[in-house]
């Protein structure tokens, strides 16, 4: 039995990547990095950039499952605007730190319409480019998925073909991805899958939104490196007038509130959506001067 990939969130994807057509923006953004400290909260220090080094490109492949069921599959590469440290991008998404970025809605990035999750690089501007014609993921059973590439909008991303389909119940374990490269980006083989903990009793209060002051919970796992990811916008859309769309990833201890300086940058008038909130474990995997984010994703 098969089914079509018809959730919400790829539903937002393709409607927003319409929609977008034309729509570009240079509004601000910033990016914040902390450490984890006592209760499991982030201690806020100053906003970075990611250190120089020698990794000019880097892209992502994220699988998603919706309650344990196999919903969402992305992916998306990226030439840097300066080199980035290699230690740098493989221990970013560790699950030591939790980051934010608070960004204007008038700068319209792939990563704030995709369904999957699709990590940033603080404060380094970025291009995207091609990894091939198609990206394959393979089980212990054969071939699960095919991903092509798919330019719209502005946007160079890969997804399922038209009409493309899941096997239907759980991702399977044993995942591997292939690249097949391109000029831009090295071609990677066998790179793992990891396995993740379904996201469970993900709450964010009582009410249909949040505030700069809300709690988010959920319970935790014990998967090595698993981190949260929390994503909102302006309540009503991310097209409206002085719209902010936030996004953290913090370390999956159970409990979440955002750090005082993205208090400050959403303002105490904030109010946002209701959140996508997910856990994430990644597998980062270096070939030459590029880092490819191998991403299992469990929304709630």
């Amino acid at each position: 039995m098969k089914h079509m990939i018809i959730d919400n969130r790829r539903t937002l994807l393709l409607l927003s990547l319409t929609m977008l057509g034309a729509c570009s923006g240079d509004g601000g953004s910033s990016d914040t990095n902390a450490g984890v400290g006592s209760g499991g909260q982030p201690n806020v220090s100053d906003v970075i950039m990611a250190p120089a080094g020698d990794i000019t490109h880097y892209g992502a492949v994220t699988i998603g499952d919706d309650a344990g069921q196999a919903s969402d599959l992305v992916g998306s590469f990226y030439r840097l605007a300066s080199g980035v440290s290699a230690d740098f991008m493989t221990e970013m998404l560790a699950g030591n730190t939790a980051m934010c970025q608070v960004q204007d809605d008038d700068v319209i990035d792939f990563e704030e319409i995709s369904a999957g999750y699709v990590p940033t690089v603080p404060g380094i501007g970025k291009s995207a480019v091609s990894a091939g014609a198609n990206i394959v993921l393979t089980s212990p059973a054969g071939t699960y998925a095919t991903l092509e590439e798919q330019p719209a909008a502005g946007f160079l991303f890969y997804d399922l073909p038209d009409m493309g389909m899941l096997m239907d119940g759980p991702v399977p374990s044993g995942l591997q991805l292939d690249v097949p490269g391109s000029s831009e980006i090295p071609a990677i083989a066998n790179a793992a899958v990891p396995d993740i903990t379904t996201l469970a009793n993900a709450e964010f209060g009582g009410g249909d939104g949040i505030s700069p002051t809300t709690t988010f919970t959920w319970d935790a796992s014990g998967d090595p490196g698993a981190m949260i990811r929390i994503f909102s916008s302006t309540a009503g859309g991310f097209f409206l007038e002085d719209g902010v769309t936030v996004t953290c990833v913090t370390p999956d201890t159970g409990s979440f509130t955002f750090p005082a300086s993205v208090r400050a940058e959403l303002g105490s008038d904030f109010s946002g959506s209701a959140p996508l909130m997910s856990r994430i474990v990644v597998n980062p995997v270096r070939v030459d001067n590029a880092v490819l984010y191998v991403i299992r994703e469990s929304f709630r």
